[in-house]
């Protein structure tokens, strides 16, 4: 009995309690989802040339504020540090002329980046988007431009099409959820004909 009893005690001393999960060792941490999101841009644009059809557009840069998230690897804070890096696409529905106002409608894609690198660089484009797609939206654009001043603003609604957890230090971060909605709000001014054809700041919010 006494020998039952030591067997027993040997057995609970090494093994888990009932209904406590041991944790594996490389185990991958849970995931945090953001769903309040906030950014602030910093951007430039790219418009077809005057003509073409169907007229297209870009928009890329970086991102200067992420809610929760650090921004940049170093100083400067700039495109040369930043850690999220976006890049859009789209094509133009319509332009109405409204004396010296411009509407302007668009739909297309934007893609957040995730970009340990650093090597952002408004001479080369496509350094932002090099990166690793973290988040992608679908957007429907409305630009109104004072073709007097050469300025505008824009309004973008967005829903998210994919979004996929990042590293974070030991920790793995997701940017909001599939078919959730943002907005973005850009001002900026034209630099037509460019290249590139204007530049602009901006926030984006959940709705």
């Amino acid at each position: 009995m006494n020998k039952a009893l030591a067997l027993l005690a040997a057995v609970l001393a090494v093994s888990p309690v009932a209904g406590v999960a041991a944790s594996p060792r490389g185990a991958t941490p849970p995931v945090t989802t953001i769903r309040t999101l906030s950014f602030e841009f910093v951007g430039q644009l790219l418009n077809s040339a005057p003509g073409v059809t169907p007229a297209t557009h870009e928009h890329y840069g970086y991102l200067s504020y992420a809610s929760g998230l650090r921004a940049f690897d170093g100083v400067p804070e700039d495109e040369t540090t930043a850690l999220f890096t976006f890049y859009a696409n789209a094509r133009t529905l319509r332009v109405i002329s409204d004396g010296p106002m411009r509407i302007i409608t668009r739909v297309g894609r934007l893609t957040i980046y995730r970009d340990l690198s650093s090597n952002g660089s408004f001479s080369d484009p496509g350094t932002f988007s090099d990166g690793a797609p973290v988040l992608v939206a679908r957007f429907r654009q409305q630009v109104v431009v004072d073709t007097v001043s050469n300025t505008f603003t824009t309004f973008h609604e967005n829903r998210i099409t994919s979004t996929k957890p990042f590293g974070v230090g030991a920790k793995r971060v997701q940017l909001g959820v599939v078919g959730e909605t943002f907005t973005t709000e850009f001002s900026g001014h034209s630099n037509m004909p460019g290249p590139p054809s204007g530049y602009f700041g901006g926030f984006a919010g959940s709705r």
